[in-house]
C-alpha cells in the first residue's frame, strides 16, 4: 500500500516511510532532530481521509530514560493537506498539550505521530 503521509525535515529529502501502529495511528522516527528547525507534514495524495476526518499531528522529543511525551502540533485534512511546524517553539523540556500516543517504549530518536480522528462540527 502506498504511504498516506510524508515528512520533510528542513534541509533533508522527503520521507514517506511512516509505520502504521494501529488502524488509525501512524509513527515516523526523525534522526538527528537537534539540527532540524522546521518539519513539513503532508498527505501524499494516494489515500484521502474519510469524510469528516483528519490527521492530528503530534511530536515527541527523544527521551532515552523515559516514555515519550507527545505534544500536539496541529492537523492536516483533505482541505489542508500539508502543514509546516516550527520545532524551536517546542524545544525539549517545554511540554505543552501533553498526550500519550502509540507505544510507550523508551525512544532515542524524535518521533512524529499522526492520529486519524473525526473532526467535530
Amino acid at each position: 500500500m502506498a504511504s498516506m503521509f510524508g515528512v520533510i525535515a528542513a534541509g533533508r529529502l522527503v520521507e514517506t516511510d511512516f509505520s502504521q501502529i494501529s488502524e488509525a495511528r501512524f509513527l515516523k522516527n526523525i534522526a538527528d532532530v537537534e539540527t532540524v528547525n522546521h518539519l513539513v507534514i503532508f498527505m501524499t495524495g494516494s489515500v484521502p481521509f474519510p469524510d469528516g476526518y483528519g490527521g492530528l499531528v503530534y511530536f515527541s522529543w527523544p527521551e532515552p530514560n523515559a516514555a515519550p511525551i507527545w505534544q500536539y502540533l496541529g492537523h492536516i485534512s483533505n482541505q489542508k493537506p500539508s502543514a509546516i511546524f516550527k520545532l524551536s517553539k517546542i524545544k525539549q523540556g517545554q511540554q505543552t498539550n501533553v498526550l500519550a500516543f502509540g507505544q510507550q517504549a523508551f525512544s532515542h530518536t524524535a518521533q512524529i505521530g499522526i492520529s486519524i480522528e473525526p473532526f467535530s462540527s
